[in-house]
């Protein structure tokens, strides 16, 4: 099998090749691992060597697909560094209950995916691995914090990588390469560490819609001592993908919450997503639920950061390092002290916030079916934008410009729960790829998958291909 012809398929089409003997999974592992290494010199998206000789559950519906696993992921055998030089050398023991599901799933993982530092920052670059590339143009950002795993997959390498996302980390990446990036409704799918607040969530990025669907069939469904879970949907998801959606009423966000206005490509792909819709037959109109918006993310900091003191914890205790200076980012320090000050009080207040906000969301969805925003203020950030070894700027400041400038769309959906998917239903004129945010109400993938199944087929977005592919 020709790189060419790999990269043509994703995950399905790949397994029906198999299935009908026209190509062996060997073949498929072995075009996989030379995009990793042809491509990984100029991206920069492995964290650890590969493993060449992967091994795989048969009789199941991805029998030896070549995959990726997200660092910290907790793959046994892969790195399990969080990013972090406090973490370097540390491998994971055994398998999550995420990654467990993956292999029931059958696929081969071959190697796992660089991330920031703890998974804190909006771009994927740190002092342990460097600055992992955007496929599209080498001076940007593939985003963070599934910024390795998104860049392999829009680059080709594999078809699909397990992703997680606790406040725009499946989202931010898609929209920054071009693919297709779901983050599940909260509890669908097993997750490592909810926190007090359930932020994290966990799930694969895809070129497809329909591997999408068929990955959250496989994963979905709650796990020993979960503290969230949503019901099964009434059939596979994979079979609402080309199922006619009908006319549905659509909210749209044409402004930034903040104060930054929308950079001229986000801006323009809202005004053709909303025509498109239109031309699909939706009703579409601007409008969005009510939330404090500046209120709304001083609290965020306090949900972000609360739990980091016991990770950095764990990582260094597995370690035997102390975090300082040598081991942790200059900006993840600030991070830590931050959440080391939160008390019980900011936690109440943070949480009185958000019970408002998930009551906004959830009255919005009394009146519509699909809110509709803006991924990202701009797109890809340029390389060294937001790097967190930057010093001299007060964290408050910094997360500031974070959310202003760039990930004000994606933290609420974390907050709330509801599922929500970067579509890369425009590309920009400036040859940077532009997400526009699909959400849904609380355990409707369904409804994402019918209408993100409809853009796909008519904006074909998968025959575009960045300067760094394959072939």
């Amino acid at each position: 099998m020709r790189l060419d012809e790999y990269a043509r398929h994703d995950a399905i089409g790949l397994m029906e090749l198999v299935r009908r003997g026209e190509v062996s999974i060997r073949e498929v592992q072995h075009c996989a691992l030379e995009a990793a290494a042809r491509l990984n010199p100029q991206l920069n998206f492995i964290s650890g060597s590969l493993d060449e000789n992967p091994v795989w559950q048969s009789e199941a519906p991805f029998s030896g697909l070549p995959f990726l696993v997200k660092e910290g992921n907790e793959c046994k055998g892969f790195a399990a560094t969080m990013g972090s030089r406090l973490g370097a050398g540390i491998v994971a023991q055994q398998d999550g209950a995420i990654v467990q599901r993956l292999r029931h799933a059958g696929v081969a993982i071959i190697g796992a995916t660089t991330a920031p530092e703890f998974g804190l920052y909006p771009v994927t670059e740190s002092a342990l691995h460097g600055a992992t590339r955007n496929p599209w143009n080498l001076g940007h950002s593939p985003g963070g914090s599934s910024g390795g795993a998104s860049a392999a997959v829009a680059a080709g390498v594999v078809p699909v990588a397990q992703t997680s996302d606790g406040g725009g980390s499946i989202r931010g990446p898609a929209h920054c390469t071009g693919i297709f990036g779901l983050k599940p409704t909260r509890g669908r799918t097993p997750m490592a560490y909810p926190g007090l607040f359930g932020l994290s969530h966990a799930h694969v990025s895809t070129r497809t819609a329909r591997d999408s669907a068929a990955f959250l069939d496989l994963q979905q469904g709650p796990h020993a001592g979960a503290r969230f879970w949503v019901p099964r949907h009434e059939r596979p998801f994979l079979d609402e993908v080309g199922r006619d959606p009908g006319r549905l009423r659509i909210g749209l966000c044409r402004h930034s919450p903040l104060t930054t206005p929308l950079a001229p490509e986000c801006a323009v792909a809202m005004e053709k997503t909303a025509a498109l819709l239109e031309s699909l037959g939706h009703h579409v109109e601007e409008a969005s639920p009510p939330i404090d918006w500046p209120r709304f993310f001083d609290h965020f900091l306090t949900a972000w950061t609360h739990a980091l003191p016991q990770g950095v914890a764990a990582i260094g205790a597995l370690s035997g390092r102390e975090p300082g200076a040598d081991t942790l980012e200059v900006m993840t320090s600030k991070f830590l002290e931050h959440g080391r000050s939160v008390t019980v009080d900011d936690l109440l207040q943070a949480e009185t916030m958000f019970h408002g906000a998930r009551q906004a969301v959830d009255r919005f969805f009394g009146t519509y079916d699909l809110w509709i925003t803006p991924a990202g203020v701009q797109q890809a950030p340029r390389i060294g934008e937001f790097d967190p070894a930057r010093g001299g700027e007060d964290l408050k400041a910094y997360v500031g410009r974070v959310l202003r400038d760039y990930a004000a769309f994606t933290p609420l959906l974390n907050i709330t729960g509801h599922p929500a998917a970067s579509v890369p239903v425009f590309h920009g004129g400036n040859g940077l790829p532009v997400g526009t945010q699909i959400v849904a109400r609380m355990g409707d993938e369904a409804t994402l998958f019918r209408v993100s199944a409809q853009l796909e087929a008519a904006t074909r977005w998968t025959s575009r291909r960045p300067t760094c592919f394959v072939c």
